[in-house]
C-alpha cells in the first residue's frame, strides 16, 4: 500500500513593505500584479502543484478568498517566530515555507522532496542592479556589463522544514535567517537546491513594476 503524504505550505505574509512607501501604502500581500494580488498568485501557484492546507502567517486574516488557513500574529514575531507559530496548523511533519514576495518559476515539489536531512533552501544567483565596470590599469574602462549575474548563491526565500527542526531550533521571536540557518548548516541538516530560473522579488516599486511588465507579456 502506497501512502501519499499531503503537501502543506506556509506563506510568510507579515512584512510591512516599508521600501514601497510612500509610493504605495497597500500591504505587500495585497499588491496587485496586473489583475491578481500577490497573495492570490502565490496561493494559486502552490495549489496548481498539489499543495493543500496552505497556512498564511500574517498580522491579519481575510487577505484572500482562496482556500487557506491563517496564523495571525498579534505581536511582531519575525520570520522565525511566525513560522514556528504557523507550524501549529501543519498536520504532517514537513512544510514548504516561502516569502509572499519571492516569485519563482519551478515545481515546488522538487524542493519539498529534496529536504531529506530536515531542511532545504532554494538557491539562486542574484543579479546586480548596477552596471559592472572592468578597468584596465587605473582608469581605462574595457568592459561594461548591464545587470550582470553574480557568481555566488543566495537564498531565494523558499524553504522546506521538518516540524521537529522548527520546534527544536526556531526562535519564538526573531528571524530564522539570522541564527537558525547557520545552526542547521553547522549541524549539516540544511541542503541547498540550486535554481537557475527567473526570480522576481518584490521589495521596491521598481521591482513591482518589473513584475507587472513580466506578467503582462
Amino acid at each position: 500500500m502506497i501512502v501519499t503524504r499531503m503537501k502543506e505550505a506556509i506563506i510568510l505574509a507579515g512584512g510591512e513593505g516599508w521600501r514601497l512607501k510612500p509610493e504605495t501604502w497597500t500591504p505587500k500581500p495585497l499588491l496587485k500584479i496586473n489583475k491578481e494580488t500577490l497573495i492570490d498568485k502565490q496561493v494559486l501557484w502552490l495549489q496548481a502543484h498539489g499543495f493543500r492546507n496552505i497556512v498564511v502567517a500574517s498580522d491579519k486574516d481575510g487577505l484572500t478568498t482562496l482556500d487557506v488557513e491563517y496564523s495571525v500574529e498579534t505581536d511582531k514575531r519575525g520570520t522565525g517566530g511566525a513560522t514556528k507559530k504557523a507550524f501549529q496548523k501543519i498536520k504532517g511533519d514537513v512544510a514548504y515555507v516561502m516569502n509572499v514576495d519571492d516569485i519563482v518559476f519551478y515545481d515546488p515539489n522538487e524542493l519539498f522532496d529534496y529536504a531529506g536531512k530536515g531542511a532545504a533552501v532554494l538557491l539562486a544567483k542574484p543579479t546586480l542592479p548596477f552596471g559592472k565596470v572592468t578597468l584596465q590599469s587605473e582608469r581605462d574602462v574595457i568592459r561594461f556589463e548591464r545587470n550582470p549575474t553574480l557568481d555566488f548563491f543566495v537564498s531565494a526565500g523558499h524553504h522546506v522544514f521538518k516540524k521537529k527542526v522548527v520546534e527544536s531550533f526556531f526562535p519564538d521571536m526573531g528571524d530564522f535567517e539570522f541564527s537558525t540557518m547557520q545552526i542547521l548548516a553547522d549541524k549539516r541538516m540544511l541542503l541547498g537546491y540550486k535554481y537557475n530560473g527567473m526570480w522576481l522579488t518584490i521589495n521596491t516599486m521598481k521591482d513591482l513594476n518589473r513584475a507587472k511588465e513580466f506578467f503582462a507579456k
